[in-house]
């Protein structure tokens, strides 16, 4: 019995997919069939797979002719599929060795149509991993259950699912039964694909173990490409909501979509090039919002009130270059303190109520924008870093940046934490000197990328 067909869309991929297939073939579940498809690669792709497939009898290869895209191809193998669940992965990515064995076995004990997991982040050329920012609150809650409904977190579930397909099994007779498919399109395929089966399924599972390393900044992967294919965006969106209308459940999941579907448009608009940055701005403008109802939605009806400024500018200002949308991440966090005034009235509350005294750890750009905007009110007391250049140094004019230790964090009972990729290091280095300090994810608590209902209990760790 072949327990996961494990589907692998490779092009051009070479550089990757011996450490993937290594990965994949190495698994502690060894009931597994490996299909992979060549999307007409012109490298060494193919005969990399050959060798694997000579090597290994639950290797099959299927070879297009012309290039067709990952949406297509992981068609292509689906439709080829003997195993009870199905996982589509990516060339070049690094899996643990346990991950199938222990998602088939949570899947299978709790009869889901879908077990989710966990992964981290590491940029191509380093194995550095860094973790995705959720809800843990959210995570550890459905980490505790055998299994969920999705109704269960139908404001949060498209967040939740991110639409990645390479951090899901899903069961063959459920995606058969709903005929699901991947979107023919060049970018962001796997998005509907995944968001229609999470909320058409009876049973999720969630395994709250880290078991996917995902490569970002792959410069020959599908996700640089968006430039060309900037389009895609509305395509999948508007196939998202169709879907849901269809099948009588756009009312269910009416706030996640809202919300998911402005995360997800700012995050295309953001990182595309500026040609077609501005091409995305007149899409949205002459029809895309108006077709997916999204400025019609009040600033309560936002997780993040950054999403009802972003959309009001595009439906009232003419002209592109008169919009003033910030895309760095330096002025996105501007806006995000300026947008989230209650957030940081709410933070002020929290400190007075107990009385804390808070300092903040970065004297970037991010810390100098707080402090510049929220220093006073907040009463911040002082400023840490990690950079031994900067300890001395004056920020803002105010405040001496120091080193956190004994002395230095006697009186602080808070740190503000700009920037969530260093909060585990920064957290560790903290308790390690003040076992009873507290650290605020700041970034998180204000970051639209998350578009998660995020309150502040979410962001306090002690």
């Amino acid at each position: 019995m072949v327990k996961i067909s494990v589907v692998i869309t490779v092009y051009n991929g070479e550089k990757y997919i011996r450490e993937c297939l290594e990965s994949v073939l190495g698994q502690t579940l060894t009931e597994i069939e490996v299909i992979c498809v060549n999307d007409a690669s012109r490298d060494r792709t193919a005969d990399i797979l050959e060798e694997y497939r000579l090597k290994d009898s639950r290797v099959q290869v299927i070879t297009n002719s012309v290039n067709i895209n990952a949406g297509r191809s992981r068609n292509a193998g689906m439709e080829k599929a003997k195993g009870k669940y199905i996982i589509f992965l990516d060339a070049d990515d690094i899996f643990d060795y346990h991950m199938l064995e222990k998602a088939y076995e949570k899947a299978d004990y709790c009869e889901a149509d879908i077990c989710i997991f966990r992964e981290d982040l590491f940029e191509d050329g380093s194995y550095v991993k860094k973790k995705v920012p959720y809800v843990e609150s959210i995570l550890d809650k459905l980490g505790n259950q055998e299994s969920f409904s999705p109704k269960e977190i139908n404001e949060v579930i498209f967040n939740f699912g991110n639409g990645w397909a390479w951090d899901k099994i899903i069961k063959r007779e459920f995606i058969i039964e709903n005929g699901l498919r991947f979107q023919d399109i060049p970018t962001n395929n796997d998005a509907f694909f995944i968001h229609s089966a999470m909320v058409t399924a009876k049973k999720i599972a969630f395994l709250n173990e880290t078991l996917v390393h995902h490569r970002i900044n792959n410069k020959s992967s599908l996700s640089s490409k968006r430039d060309t294919s900037w389009e895609s965006y509305f395509t999948y969106l508007k196939g998202l909501q169709t879907y849901l209308i269809k099948h009588s459940l756009y009312e269910i999941y009416e706030r996640s979509f809202v919300n998911w579907a402005a995360n997800y448009i700012y995050w295309d608009y953001s990182t595309l090039n500026e040609s077609n940055r501005q091409k995305l701005y007149y899409s949205l403008k002459e029809h895309a919002l108006k077709e997916l109802g999204l400025f019609k939605y009040k600033i309560v009806d936002f997780y993040n009130p950054f999403y009802f400024w972003f959309f009001h500018v595009i439906h009232n200002v003419n002209n592109y270059s008169e919009a003033d949308i910030p895309v760095s991440g330096t002025e996105r966090w501007r806006y995000m303190i300026l947008k989230n005034n209650l957030k940081i009235e709410e933070v002020f509350r929290y400190l007075q109520e107990h009385e804390y005294e808070a300092g903040v750890w970065g004297s970037g750009e991010r810390g100098k924008i707080f402090l510049d905007l929220c220093g006073e009110r907040i009463r911040i007391k002082k400023v840490f870093d990690n950079d031994i250049e900067k300890i001395g140094l004056k920020i803002n004019n105010k405040y001496m940046i120091e080193t956190f230790d004994k002395v230095s964090g006697k009186d602080i009972d808070v740190i503000f934490v700009t920037n969530v990729r260093f909060f585990d290091d920064i957290l560790e280095k903290a308790k390690e000197i003040k076992p009873d300090i507290i650290l605020f994810d700041l970034d998180s608590y204000l970051d639209p990328y998350l578009a998660f209902p995020i309150e502040l209990k979410d962001c306090v760790s002690q």
